[in-house]
Order: C-alpha cells, then sequence, then structure tokens
C-alpha cells in the first residue's frame, strides 16, 4: 500500500479505547490551550474581520462561532474559529514540523464537523489525535525543505490535518479518507511571506486550513473522488511542496508513537522560533547591571528559521512577536514574554526600543545544520566595561522535551481567556474540558462557547 492509503486506513480504523491514556489526555490539554488561544483572540482585529466576512456570507446554523453568539455553516465557522485561534499566536505548535500549528487547524475544523454530525465526546477526541497524526507525518516528512522553500506548514499541511479530522468525524472509509486528503491537497497553500509589511494572512492561513479540513471532508462523503496517492506521488503534495522530503516518514510507527505528543504548548506569547533566545536572555536577566544603557550590544547566534527573525523596530503587535530583538529586549527589561508586552504602548517603548536596537541577529551553520533535533541559540550581551555574559539553550522551555506542567497549562488558560469572558466563565470551560472523556455530548461546552464575549465585539 503507498503511503496516503496507509494513513488512510489509519485514520479511518482509529479507535478512543484503542488509544493510551497519556494520548487521550493530550488530546484534552491541545483542546483546553487551543481555546484559550481563541478566548483570548477574540478581541483582535483578525477575528472582527473575520466574524464580519462570515455574516456577510452568511450560512445554515450548523455550528458554532465561539465568543459571538453566532451559528453559521460548518465550513465558515470553522474559518472563523480557525481565524481567531491564531490571532494572538499563543496556539501550539508540532515540535518537529516546521511551522504547523495544529490545534488552530484541526480544532476549529473538527468542533464544526462534530456540531454537524452529532459526535458524542470521545469520536471528537479520536479525531482531534487522527488530524495531529497526519499532520504532523506530513510536516515532519518535507520539513525544512518546505520552510525553505516560503510555505507556511499551517496553511500547507494544516488542510490535510483538518481533512483527516473531519473524516474521521463522518466515519468515512479508508478510500474516502483518502479522497478527503486528495481534495485537502489541492486545496494547500499559505507563504511566509506574512512577516514583512504587517500581513495578517498568518491568521487566515490557519482559518482556510480548518475550512478546507470541512469542506475536504463533506465533499468525499458525498462520493467526491480525490486523486490517489496524493502524498508521495509522482505529481503529489509531498515533491510540489518540497526539494527534500522522506516518504519513510509519513506511516513510521503509526499507532506506537503518536504526533499529537510532538506537541508543545506556548510559554511566550510569540513565535516559537524566537524561544531559544528568550529564555536565553531570561536566564542571562539576574546578572545584568541594574542600568541597561551599559548594554552596548546583544548577538544572537541561532538556526536558519529563527535567525530571518532579525526586525529592530517592528512597528505592530504581530511584527514583535517575530523579532528576535524586541522580544530579547522585553525579556530583559520585564523578566516575560506575555501578551501584555505586545500592547502599542510596549511597541513605543523607549527602553524596549533602545535594546532592541543593540541587538543583531545572526545564523550558525551549524546551529542550522542541528535543527529540527535542536532549536538552539546563544545569546551573548557586551556591557561598556568590556565584560561579556553568554547563555545557550537548545530545547526552550515548552517543548516535549521540556514540558509545561498540567498547572501551567491550567494558568495559561486561565490568564488567557479569563480577561475575555470572565474568569467565572472560564473555570467553568476548563472543567467541563477536564471531564471532557466521561460527557457523552458536547452539547455543555459548546453552549459555553456559544455565549457572546463582550471584551470580542465584531
Amino acid at each position: 500500500m503507498v503511503a496516503t492509503s496507509v494513513l488512510a486506513e489509519f485514520v479511518s480504523g482509529l479507535a478512543y479505547d484503542s488509544l493510551p491514556e497519556r494520548v487521550k489526555k493530550r488530546a484534552c490539554e491541545c483542546l483546553l490551550d487551543l481555546l484559550g488561544a481563541v478566548l483570548s483572540g477574540l478581541p483582535t482585529e483578525s477575528s472582527r474581520q473575520g466574524v464580519q466576512l462570515v455574516r456577510l456570507f452568511g450560512g445554515l446554523p450548523q455550528a458554532t462561532v465561539v465568543g459571538r453568539a453566532l451559528r453559521t455553516s460548518a465550513p465558515l465557522a470553522a474559518l472563523a474559529n480557525g481565524i481567531t485561534a491564531h490571532a494572538q499566536d499563543i496556539d501550539d505548535a508540532h515540535r518537529l514540523a516546521t511551522g504547523f500549528h495544529p490545534g488552530a487547524t484541526v480544532i476549529p475544523a473538527a468542533l464544526a464537523a462534530a456540531e454537524l454530525a452529532g459526535s458524542c465526546t470521545t469520536e471528537f477526541l479520536v479525531a482531534l489525535v487522527a488530524g495531529y497524526e497526519v499532520g504532523g507525518k506530513v510536516g515532519r516528512a518535507i520539513n525544512p525543505s518546505h520552510r525553505y522553500r516560503g510555505f507556511h506548514s499551517t496553511g500547507t499541511v494544516g488542510c490535510l490535518a483538518a481533512a483527516a479530522a473531519v473524516a474521521r468525524i463522518l466515519h468515512l472509509t479508508p478510500r474516502e479518507t483518502a479522497s478527503a486528503l486528495g481534495i485537502a491537497a489541492s486545496q494547500a497553500g499559505g507563504l511566509f511571506a506574512f512577516l514583512r509589511g504587517g500581513a495578517q494572512t498568518k491568521h487566515f492561513h490557519a482559518g482556510h486550513a480548518a475550512y478546507a479540513g470541512v469542506v475536504s471532508g463533506m465533499l468525499a462523503s458525498l462520493g467526491f473522488i480525490g486523486p490517489s496517492a496524493v502524498l508521495e506521488g509522482e505529481d503529489g503534495f509531498c515533491r510540489a511542496y518540497a526539494d527534500e522530503f522522506r516518504e519513510e516518514v509519513l506511516t513510521r510507527d503509526l499507532g506506537s508513537s503518536f504526533e499529537i505528543e510532538q506537541t508543545y504548548f506556548k510559554p511566550h506569547a510569540a513565535c516559537g522560533h524566537a524561544f531559544s533566545a528568550i529564555d536565553a536572555a531570561l536566564a542571562l536577566r539576574a546578572g545584568l547591571p541594574r542600568s541597561l544603557d551599559e548594554v552596548v550590544q546583544i548577538r544572537v547566534r541561532t538556526y536558519r528559521a529563527a535567525a530571518v527573525l532579525t526586525n529592530r523596530r517592528p512597528s505592530t503587535p504581530h511584527g514583535a512577536k517575530f523579532s528576535i530583538p524586541y522580544c530579547v529586549a522585553v525579556a530583559l527589561l520585564r523578566g516575560r514574554v506575555s501578551l501584555a508586552e505586545f500592547q502599542p504602548e510596549s511597541l513605543a517603548d523607549k527602553e524596549v526600543i533602545r535594546l532592541a536596537s543593540r541587538t543583531v541577529v545572526e545564523e550558525d551553520p551549524a546551529m542550522t545544520q542541528a535543527f529540527p533535533t535542536v532549536r538552539p541559540a546563544v545569546v551573548e550581551i557586551i556591557l561598556s566595561s568590556g565584560a561579556r555574559m553568554d547563555a545557550r539553550v537548545d530545547i526552550p522551555r515548552g517543548m516535549p522535551e521540556n514540558p509545561l506542567s498540567p498547572d501551567d497549562l491550567e494558568a495559561k488558560f486561565a490568564t488567557s481567556a479569563g480577561p475575555v469572558v470572565g474568569a467565572d466563565r472560564a473555570a467553568r470551560i476548563q472543567q467541563l474540558i477536564r471531564t471532557l472523556p466521561e460527557a457523552e455530548s458536547l452539547n455543555p461546552l459548546m453552549s459555553l462557547l456559544f455565549e457572546r464575549a463582550d471584551a470580542g465585539g465584531d
């Protein structure tokens, strides 16, 4: 069997009872973290614009647009929720599939399809695992070549991951699931051009992937036929989207290990490729002189995918999240890189601007060679006295090898969701997710998510 067929067989046959307990728990953690990202994203311009688009299009009331007291067609709900999920860039990401944010693509699609199909909670959780599995396998197989060609895996690989989740929700046969993947592959798109000029397309990539996943699964359920061998074929996805890919990765260890366990949760409200530099800066902070005016220069050496984050004067919160100079500066000055550090007043802070302007980011070829096995960064601080201090981080906090604790995840959810929906409602959502495997229906959770969040607007 070809790789596409093997993956389709796996998705179609995956059962909740066959999943290890750690994987079931991980699925609930991914849902909690993603919903925190969605709720925190409600006040953003990207989220508001996505909802405005949905209202303009209209749609049958099939699925919930989170926090808006709005129901619309399943694909449009997935679109709006995916945009919102990625708007603050605090959603989960895959450790080895460069640029792939599985939660923001898989979960909005799975929620919309589950509401449409009336799925039970365990079927929904199985679909999450299936979506993360396909996205992780494909993302690993084509990266980092895929990223170096300018593609954003959230917009490309995310379409396939979301389609796999929807296929499992709809109980598609292996052949139908393969068609869903084939249809999704023809919708894949997403360019890293968003790094320049304050573009919001990164957020759209997640929403579109979720939308494409719902459309692909539904079309396949109606008998629409997608190309076979779409992943590994001569004109297939992997060859089209990468100069180098590893076909064997697509099916390696299926069922014995799970890609959802390679997800990392963000402790910092920034691009994950800045995390090693941030953690190194935080490690150096205690040894800094009282006056940071004594800092003459900050040098950051890191791997290629991180070394492009060089903007020393970002003008927007989104741009600041993709600026290692900015992130290192706020880490040194404030001891944290939270959502609060990306407000307009922080971008205008003269101390932050001064420190960021003295920061140089360079690629280290040896570090590039080591990526993605490790994600190294060295931060060196040069003082006016001539003294130097440096720190190296290879595996930043939040990665599976250096994970956030369950308490950290719950605290992150409370600080992400609480300011938007209130502490009480955030706690109720958290409790429902904690007990989700024992619940029969998603309805209580969706009812809480349906309620309008006044801080969100639209």
